[in-house]
């Protein structure tokens, strides 16, 4: 659907000096929250492309509501990566939400290996 040259991950200084801050912090690892974080995404993907299904009227606030969520969840997961600056594209969404599921999950595992939880 896409080059693969859409795809490329290879991101130097992935978020900038306004949001990084060192933090000291107990609970879950990040990497369970990553992971379902990355669940959520998905989900919000098939949501997204689900309401192509519904009758127009219906669709037109559904649609954007499901756009904007999952905009939030991939801006958040991109920060949990240290990945933030793929965000800074805003086309980026749209063509994410435009993707195959298998594609889109692709995408995600590129994320997962090349980003990092643990800064």
């Amino acid at each position: 659907m896409f080059p693969e040259d859409d795809l490329d991950l290879d991101i130097r200084d992935s978020n900038g000096p306004a949001y990084r801050k060192t933090e000291e912090r107990s609970g879950p690892p990040l990497s369970y929250v990553a992971e379902k974080a990355r669940h959520s995404i998905e989900d919000l993907h098939g949501l997204f492309q689900a309401t192509a299904e519904v009758p127009a009227v219906a669709r037109e606030g559904l649609g954007r509501q499901a756009w904007a969520a999952f905009r939030y969840a991939v801006v958040a997961y991109l920060a949990l990566q240290n990945m933030l600056s793929l965000a800074n594209d805003n086309g980026v969404f749209d063509r994410l939400l435009a993707m195959r599921p298998k594609d889109f999950r692709k995408w995600l595992d590129g994320i997962d290996l090349e980003g990092s939880v643990t800064g």
